[in-house]
């Protein structure tokens, strides 16, 4: 994993700055999952994320079986929040993680796009120093659909672009692999949920495979 002191410069020079305090949900939760805890033949493989990645996880853990134990944090934290890293760090000091999917992007909405950009930042520099040669791949956050319309996106999914294209300027500059889970989803609304959040049992196998496709390139040769 490549260092980030030139983007960690421009948003301190720029006066982007990470939130000070947390905007709380009115329910926050978090969910910690490894699985094969006590093995060590295989590489692990860590995906972070939040609901969206809890519903593919089993999937794509079905698909890398044999190849990789998986572990899971999945929470309502944005990036943006100051305590989210701490609980990135339970995992990153416990376990050697030989590839990290992540994905952050559809909470925190009482944060602004600055603090959004400079949180992921702050987290990529948390990574650097306590991930070690860890592989990162970068996974775009899904679009929101009109749950009385699946054709018809929600405004809150402009705001995912904005966020998206901001993870991108971040990935590309590092050479970060994208995994982008928003352009296959776009074009399948019949692939989300009644929510228009979340999606169902063929929306979620897609995801897998994708995802499961992705961790393979980059899982360590035997």
């Amino acid at each position: 994993m490549k260092a980030f002191p030139v983007l960690l410069t421009m948003l301190v020079c720029c006066g982007v700055l990470r939130a000070e305090e947390p905007v709380r949900e009115r329910i926050e939760w978090i969910d910690i999952w490894v699985t094969d805890a006590e093995k060590s033949e295989l590489p692990r493989v860590l995906f972070v994320g939040d609901s969206i990645t809890r519903g593919y996880f089993g999937g794509a853990e079905k698909h890398l079986a044999g190849k990789a134990y998986c572990a899971r944090l999945t929470t309502s934290k944005c990036v943006s929040d100051p305590t989210f890293n701490d609980d990135l760090l339970l995992l990153l000091k416990q376990y050697k993680f030989s590839v990290i999917h992540f994905n952050n992007g559809l909470h925190g909405w009482g944060y602004t796009e600055e603090q959004y950009e400079s949180g992921l930042a702050e987290t990529f520099r948390v990574l650097k120093e306590h991930a070690g040669d860890t592989t990162l791949i970068w996974t775009t956050t899904t679009p929101v659909r009109e749950s009385s319309n699946l054709q018809a996106f929600e405004a809150r999914t402009e705001r995912v672009k904005v966020r998206n294209q901001s993870a991108a300027r971040i990935m590309e500059q590092h050479g970060i692999a994208i995994d982008d889970l928003f352009e296959l989803v776009k074009d399948h609304p019949e692939w989300q949920s009644r929510d228009g959040v979340h999606f169902n049992g063929s929306g979620n196998e897609a995801l897998a495979k994708q995802v499961a496709d992705s961790v393979l390139k980059h899982l360590p040769k035997p």
